[in-house]
């Protein structure tokens, strides 16, 4: 399954759709084709994130371009322009003359060519607003801005845009002209096109009609006065005028027809038909057509999720049945700066003449290479530095009045495109580093790649499916082969951590391969292949898994309690023998062996059985274990196997809850059973080691240790001073922050070289009453004397609580008193009483 599940989204990365991609027609929603279609979509889109991840990176480490410079034509452009009292300066938009005078400015200000990213689809409603710009131009804003880009031949490009979907948009038919009037024959289809370009400008169709060697060109004319004026107007006196022909529609030449002629390239290598078709148009207004400049397109296609990462390089538009290769701008001007028309595409490379190449892929996209991690301020987008149209303005308008310019732009040797950024159409578009990317910055980090042969490209996808297929795998193996570590919590957050480690690592990877290669290799495919085998390999290692927990929950769930049967199930280590600081709880029930003459079997056994279920309830209450009964015996123990700091705690709130429930029990066994319970307990703290301990026919959880022995001592000793729960010195110092205690007694047990420290459990931290406040007090006073051998004092402190107070301590200390009044202890008596056995009798003398 694992292996099957790498493969299927090694396929769907396999067939990823190179370049734009097409819309698909709708499939029903559970089609096999629709579903492929939605998870491949979804693939892509996660993929794209991480490339745009990916692409920042780069940009950190990138230097913003040079290269080229945006004009830009902004919201504080057009605000002071609207403060202008110059003619057409205040109006939107501006006159087409004003372009054309910046860009003959920018060009004399040392621009190396000037990428004008404005669309002229439509005639200027416009006249000329300044003779001084252009003075012997003619009239008409068109024709003016025509002149003044002839000015500087070659050095200006104009732009287009276009549109491969929906239905293709044939250019617009004109009326039928009945006659055709002859305006020149030219040696050169160069020449000839010129000529139409000029027949085109007024609005006619242009003929241009083979004759030999040369071309002719003729325009179309309503009738022969028509004619004759048309040739006057173009310059032509005595121009031949014939009625038009069916066959001279083969020879006519419309606008789209001269722009493609104008703006087509050829280039080497390149199968044309995979490239985008483009169904319409939208090129420059043909009184602007002319073979001083030069044509690019400046649309900027975006992906599924609206995001502008590649520039569709070249296109298709086929007319008449013949396929032409159009340029993006920033193409455009690096065959310009190139001084080539030669473009060649081998390897995955287009190759602008000798000079530049840039990654593209077969269907003409080239991916861009952002040379910053974010869109900077204005309008520069990831270039260096942008410039308000308002200053080359200002400047055109200087030397235009014979003026020194105010502006020193700085733009000796570098391209500048000159865009609009204002408005709603300011060509802000989302990229992989901004929202609002100006559409103008894009072209120009476009031109900064061909210029640099910089570019990101994609990894073949016979690459990417065997990345794929090989994580998917590497998945797989690291699930079997940590599948042990799901025993515990901590190795299943290890086990978890292994795969977010290799799935980093290959993140990792495929960012430097990206960074330093520039090259795109596939990370969501295999990244999510990864993960799917991973899971399916965990759901298969968790049922075999919990097989074993299931055996082992059957084994040791009938010796010791449920949750530590699920506690080992988790964690098999816990079998294993730990040396750790725990608490001991030992009781028994006082007086059981008198209490079972009495009793008949069911008797006995239903009142021990119900004090037992008591018992081992409280226990667990307290995150306790009952470790064996034996007897009318309990013991239990606090801090395994779950650790915990507060097990001295615990034990001693399971004696006081233990002895509550008695409480409330013993009106009810004694209607039932004719017998009240009473019980005594020890409890210690020490290090003790804690594990599963027994034969291969039967084996428990238990602990061993000195604490084990010393919590049966204490408990025993209770019949000694009367008492019913003491407490070692180690767990009455643990515990003392939350509970109070009394020192019992400092004690030396037989077969211990070392005294011990008794205190008794008299309840919690703020349960405490006044009256036993006050026992407390004199006892402490009483104790005091008797240390410092004062024992006429201690006598009578003693003599004084065991008969105010009926305490059963006071009344040891009573006796062991007059014993040493009469019989002084030795000089060197540390206080320390020594216990032989547990005999009431030896305990007390």
């Amino acid at each position: 399954m694992a292996v099957s599940f790498g493969c299927v989204l090694g396929l769907l990365v396999y067939l990823r759709a190179p370049g734009l991609a097409e819309p698909k027609d709708e499939a029903s929603g559970w089609a096999p084709s629709a579903v492929f279609d939605t998870a491949q979509a979804w693939l892509d889109g996660w993929e794209r994130v991480s490339y745009d991840w990916r692409v920042r990176e780069l940009g950190e480490r990138s230097e913003r371009p040079d290269e080229a410079v945006v004009v830009a034509i902004d919201d504080e452009t057009l605000a002071e322009a609207r403060q202008d009292d110059r003619p057409g300066v205040a109006t939107q938009p501006w006159p087409r003359q004003l372009v054309g005078g910046m860009v003959h400015r920018l060009v004399e200000e040392g621009a190396l060519l000037v990428l004008v990213d404005l669309p002229f689809p439509e005639l200027s409603p416009s006249a000329c607003v300044d003779p001084k710009l252009s003075p012997q131009t003619p009239s008409g804003d068109d024709g003016a801005f025509r002149a003044l880009l002839d000015r500087e031949p070659g050095r200006a490009l104009l732009s287009f845009s276009w549109e491969s979907q929906g239905p293709r948009v044939l250019p617009p038919a004109s009326r039928l002209w009945p006659y055709r009037v002859k305006l020149g024959t030219y040696a050169t289809p160069g020449e000839a096109r010129t000529r139409a370009q000029a027949v085109l400008a007024v609005q006619r169709p242009a003929f241009l009609i083979p004759a030999g060697n040369q071309v002719e060109v003729w325009g179309g004319a309503t009738d022969e006065a028509d004619g004759h004026g048309l040739g006057t107007r173009l310059g032509v006196g005595s121009a031949a005028i014939e009625e038009r022909r069916a066959a001279d529609d083969t020879y006519r030449v419309g606008p789209t027809d001269l722009f493609v002629s104008l703006a087509e390239v050829q280039v080497e290598g390149l199968d044309a038909s995979k490239l985008v078709e483009v169904r319409h148009l939208q090129h420059p207004v043909a009184p602007l057509l002319g073979g001083g400049s030069g044509y690019g397109s400046v649309t900027l296609p975006a992906d599924p999720d609206g995001v502008v990462r590649a520039v569709p390089q070249l296109v298709a538009y086929t007319v008449r049945g013949q396929r032409h290769v159009l340029p993006s701008l920033p193409l455009a001007a690096a065959m310009r700066l190139a001084n080539t028309r030669t473009l060649r595409y081998a390897d995955g490379r287009l190759h602008v003449g000798e000079a530049y190449s840039v990654p593209m892929d077969a269907s003409g996209f080239s991916l861009l290479r952002w040379d910053a991690p974010t869109a900077g301020r204005g309008s520069r987008g990831s270039l260096a530095r942008s410039i308000r149209a308002w200053n080359v303005l200002l400047n055109v308008f200087d030397v235009a009045g014979e003026r020194p310019a105010r502006f020193d732009n700085d733009l000796e040797g570098r391209t500048v495109v000159l865009t609009r950024t204002a408005g709603e159409g300011g060509h802000l578009r989302s990229t992989p580093i901004g929202p609002e990317t100006p559409g103008g910055a894009i072209l120009g980090q476009a031109l900064a790649n061909i210029l640099r042969s910089e570019g990101i490209t994609r990894a073949p996808p016979d690459l990417d499916l065997m990345l794929t297929v090989g994580l998917a795998f590497s998945g797989a193996f690291l699930a079997l082969s940590l599948s042990f570590l799901l025993r515990s919590v901590r190795g299943a957050v290890l086990y978890v951590g292994m795969l977010v480690a290799a799935g980093a690592g290959y993140a990792a990877v495929s960012s430097y391969v990206f960074i330093e290669q520039r090259l795109w290799i596939a990370m969501a495919g295999p990244l999510m292949a990864m993960v799917g085998a991973f899971v399916v390999t965990l759901l298969y290692a968790f049922s075999t898994e919990r097989e074993v927990r299931d055996f082992v929950h059957n084994a040791l769930g009938r010796y010791v309690s449920p949750d530590v049967a699920r506690l080992v199930a988790r964690d098999l280590n816990l079998m294993r023998p730990e040396r750790r600081k725990m608490s001991v709880y030992v009781c028994d029930i006082e007086g059981f062996t008198r209490l079972s003459e009495g009793l008949s079997p069911e008797q006995l056994v239903g009142l021990f059985n119900e004090y037992l279920t008591e018992m081992a309830a409280v226990v667990r209450s307290t995150a306790g274990q009952v470790d064996k009964y034996i007897g009318d015996s309990v013991m239990a123990f606090w801090g395994a196997p779950v650790r915990t700091d507060r097990h001295a705690h615990l034990a001693c709130e399971a004696a006081l809850k233990l002895r509550a429930v008695l409480a409330d029990k013993q009106d009810a066994w004694e209607k039932k059973f004719g017998r009240r319970l009473s019980f005594r307990a020890g409890i210690d703290t020490g290090e003790v080691v804690v594990g599963d301990m027994g034969s291969q026919l039967k084996s428990n959880y238990t602990v061993l240790g000195d604490a084990v022995g010393l919590a049966a001592r204490l408990e025993s000793v209770n019949k000694v001073y009367g008492t019913w729960v003491l407490v070692g010195d180690a767990a009455a110092q643990l515990a003392s922050d939350s509970y109070v205690f009394r020192m019992v007694d400092h004690v030396r047990f037989k077969g211990r070289s070392q005294p011990v420290r008794v205190h008794e459990l008299l309840g919690r931290r703020g349960e405490i009453t006044p009256r036993m406040q006050e026992q407390l007090a004199l006892h402490e006073q009483a104790l005091t004397a008797y240390h410092q051998r004062r024992f006429a004092e201690a006598h009578a402190l003693f003599e004084r609580a065991s008969m105010d107070f009926h305490d059963t301590v006071a009344a040891v200390y009573v006796g062991r008193c007059a014993r040493y009044l009469v019989t002084p202890p030795p000089a060197d008596w540390d206080g320390v009483h020594g216990l032989e056995d547990s005999g009431p009798t030896a305990a007390a003398a």
